[in-house]
């Protein structure tokens, strides 16, 4: 962890009730007991501590990036501060880690180095790279098929070969959650909520049987924003959300935010489309499960979930992109 460069420029200070060891997280000399508590031989002495806040959603998680002084140099470390206990986010990332997707593996995940229950605080090894999103939106096409079959291989590598843990990712609760989204989206007024009205009784109607299905591993919310392509890793990160479950979701998963993210900044919804091809084939080259017609339903799924979490922003400033999302939703259905 150690390294020579400067530390961090320290973030403002804030303040969530919902998250009430932030303000102890925040504190210095609370965090130098803990870290030596936590590491009591590895550094020596801190000498100082300094933290920029990386992602914040109030009343329930703060990421922030710590910086430490010893007497040798700074060192680097990402923690995210819960509001509810998540030591079994640790136990989760411990476990996938030892199974082959540790530090010094090629399709791998940030090193987890303590999870201290007082703070309910996560910490967990710093990433330095470029991320899978960067590259896309900004690379030459030589660059996002190479990037694009990494992530593809990571996530395949992870179906096959991580350790199952975490909660089934239930379909039954899911059909509960379209009911919400869809109310969520229809407060938007017409012709969304016509459109997500008939989506939703689609998807509905046409969920998968639960017999016989082919379960894995899961991340949650696989996607190119949460993936660190280095020299010679490929990390993901974000383990909020682990659990069992299709290995068709965390495919449409990635999909679907990969057209999100297209027409967001390239202006167009099929403006990635390359880039999903080499993805899906990759993928499909590599998993030992059948990649079917479910995914389709997935894809439609996961529209209805990212077109309700635009709609629920304090200011939806994408109506567009949800009118395209609920659109990609009928299309992928009516293939």
């Amino acid at each position: 962890m150690a390294e020579s460069r400067q530390p961090l420029i320290e973030s403002t200070v804030i303040s969530d009730p919902g998250i009430f060891t932030l303000d102890a997280v925040f504190d210095s000399v609370t965090m130098r007991t803990c870290l030596r508590e936590v590491f009591p031989d590895q550094w020596g002495p801190i000498q100082d501590i300094q933290f920029k806040i990386l992602k914040h959603h109030r009343g329930k998680r703060c990421t922030l990036e710590f910086a430490l002084r010893t007497a040798k140099a700074w060192g680097y470390m990402i923690g995210k501060v819960y509001a509810a206990d998540r030591s079994d986010v640790y136990r989760a990332m411990d476990a996938i880690s030892r199974a082959g997707f540790g530090p010094h593996d090629e399709f791998s995940i940030p090193q987890p180095l303590a999870y201290v229950p007082a703070l309910r605080l996560l910490l967990q090894e710093r990433v330095q790279g470029p991320r899978a999103k960067q590259i896309f939106l900004t690379g030459s096409e030589r660059d996002r098929a190479m990037a694009s079959e990494r992530c593809a291989q990571w996530l395949a590598t992870f179906h096959a070969t991580a350790p199952r843990s975490g909660c089934l990712f239930d379909l039954t609760h899911q059909m509960d959650s379209i009911e919400r989204w869809s109310k969520t989206i229809a407060k938007l007024g017409e012709p969304l909520a016509s459109q997500v009205s008939q989506l939703s009784e689609r998807v509905q109607r046409d969920a998968p049987s639960t017999n016989g299905r082919e379960l894995c591993a899961g991340h949650g919310s696989y996607n190119c924003n949460q993936i660190i392509l280095t020299e010679d890793r490929t990390v993901t990160f974000d383990w909020d959300g682990y659990d069992v479950a299709d290995p068709c979701r965390d495919l449409a998963r990635f999909l679907v935010a990969l057209q999100r993210l297209a027409l967001k900044y390239l202006g167009s919804f099929r403006g990635l489309d390359a880039v999903a091809d080499v993805f899906l084939k990759t993928y499909q080259s590599l998993t030992p499960f059948e990649v079917g017609p479910d995914l389709s339903w997935y894809r439609a799924l996961t529209c209805l979930r990212l077109a309700k979490y635009e709609a629920s922003r304090p200011v939806c400033t994408f109506r567009d992109g949800i009118e395209a999302l609920l659109g990609e939703g009928f299309r992928v259905l009516e293939h």
